[in-house]
């Protein structure tokens, strides 16, 4: 926890960057809550595959968020693995 909330800057700003049409404030505790935690998982923790980092943001999204949250979740975190890849 303590190691996402030193990063949080940076990956909130990584999270507008590539949510198009979104931003932060605009989104669910759910889903920007589980973004964030699988954003650090992509970018600074080694130890997480980045599929294993999106499927459980995605099932939590699921489980947690609303109707629609597994793909908005799975979308915008697509587009983190793309860049890295």
């Amino acid at each position: 926890y303590q190691l996402i909330q030193e990063k949080l800057p940076e990956i909130d700003a990584q999270l507008n960057e590539k949510a198009e049409g979104w931003n932060t404030e605009r989104m669910g505790k759910v889903e920007l809550t589980v973004l964030r935690i699988a954003v650090y998982e992509i970018l600074f923790d080694e130890e997480v595959p980045n599929t294993v980092a999106i499927n459980e943001a995605i099932e939590i999204a699921k489980q947690y968020g609303q109707a629609a949250s597994g793909g908005f979740v799975n979308a915008i975190l697509a587009k983190f693995v793309n860049k890295q890849d």
